[in-house]
């Protein structure tokens, strides 16, 4: 396989990630049914192949967006029908439309903008550390002070040094 065509595979891959787990937490912010997660697994891998045969040629900003809102249509009915409850009815209540078109534009805000964000997000943070390193001054290392074991202090009693019992003393 060429280069270009496993990193095609690739940002494939990942933009169907990024609509089918936004599309999710989209539908569970308005109170959809959470999906199993087998139900999950198996959008997502449909969602990859979609991808892989409809990104073969760059997309314009109109077919994007007619794509994404037929994958939200489609993904939003999967994710009802995949779930351990029954779904909320026929007709989709305002709030799951709303958040799923919301998630249709910021998913395609994301993918046709996303390598430029990342780009200027990972300059951002290259730049941040080279200046931090050079405008900071390095903290100066700890020093522990060890202190020198104190010899005991030689008794009263007059006694001599050494291992001796003690000499007695002269009044």
């Amino acid at each position: 396989m060429r280069s270009t065509g496993a990193a095609h595979a690739v940002r494939a891959a990942s933009s169907a990630a990024l609509v089918v787990l936004l599309s999710l937490a989209f539908h569970l912010l308005a109170g959809g049914t959470a999906p199993t997660a087998s139900t999950v697994g198996w959008l997502s891998a449909a969602s990859a192949a979609a991808a892989l045969a409809l990104t073969r040629r760059p997309l314009g900003p109109a077919r994007l967006v007619l794509l994404l809102t037929v994958a939200q249509v489609v993904l939003h009915h999967s994710f009802e029908a995949g779930a351990h409850h029954g779904a909320h009815g026929h007709a989709a209540p305002l709030p799951m439309v709303a958040t799923h078109a919301l998630a249709t534009v910021l998913t395609a805000l994301l993918l046709r903008h996303g390598r430029a964000l990342l780009r200027a997000g990972l300059a951002r943070v290259v730049r941040s550390r080279l200046l931090t390193s050079r405008l900071l001054p390095v903290p100066p290392r700890t020093v522990v002070a060890v202190a020198r074991p104190v010899p005991p202090a030689a008794p009263a009693t007059g006694a001599a040094s050494g291992r001796a019992p003690p000499l007695p003393v002269r009044s």
